[in-house]
């Protein structure tokens, strides 16, 4: 018997609306944005549309300054570095968690998903990569965890897709996860631990030298 049917409401789609168009880089960051423009766009009301932007806002994806417009988020090297150490700390204790679990079998399908994703598009990359991590997160069952991981984890994607769309390196899902996964599935807490914060420590270097380079190019045009 089909389950019940979910029932969306307009501002749970306008504000799903305008988390994609800043998540897919349609809307880049700094972006201004008027509850007019935004209006007009989505086909609804003011009112729907400010409820959206204090959704997003919650999730930091906009912000405003007092008497002032609305506004994508700004990117820069200390936002990169914001989002990575606290998701470092977040996956770190997860690792440990997941290390101490009996059964860590249930980590390999989301292993072998980065193999089928490698060779595909930036959807698919996206979805693999940060599904492996949040499996490892979900699987501990620690629920304060796994809320704080998803409160994090639009930033996350929008932080991935960005550094997609102006310098694409993740090219090796499989290589590049491969000692992380193994160390996860080995059973020792600490290597797990260790893994993760080289893992992450690993993919903060590669986006900060990505943004340096996008930013020196733009100073050079």
């Amino acid at each position: 018997m089909p389950g019940p049917i979910a029932r969306r409401s307009l501002q749970d789609e306008a504000t799903d609306w305008l988390r994609q168009e800043i998540l897919q880089g349609r809307l880049a960051p700094s972006a201004t944005l008027t509850e007019v423009a935004l209006s007009q766009r989505m086909g609804v009301g003011r009112g729907t549309v400010r409820s959206a932007l204090f959704a997003l806002e919650a999730a930091e994806l906009v912000g405003r300054l007092p008497y002032s417009r609305w506004h994508v988020v700004p990117l820069d090297a200390g936002v990169i570095a914001e989002v990575y150490t606290l998701r470092g700390a977040l996956e770190e204790l997860a690792a440990r968690l997941f290390a101490a679990l009996p059964d860590r079998r249930l980590l390999q399908p989301a292993f072998d998903a980065l193999a089928a994703a490698e060779a595909g598009d930036m959807e698919a990359r996206v979805a693999a990569d940060l599904g492996y991590h949040r499996a490892v997160v979900e699987a501990t069952g620690h629920g304060h965890l796994i809320r704080g991981h998803r409160a994090l984890s639009d930033k996350m994607e929008w932080l991935y897709r960005w550094s997609e769309l102006h310098w694409p390196q993740r090219t090796r899902l499989v290589e590049d996860h491969r000692t992380l996964h193994a160390a996860l599935t080995a059973g020792t807490p600490e290597a797990a631990e260790a893994a993760t914060r080289a893992h992450i420590a690993t993919s903060l270097r590669r986006d900060l030298d990505g943004f340096a380079a996008l930013a020196a190019q733009s100073k050079e045009a």
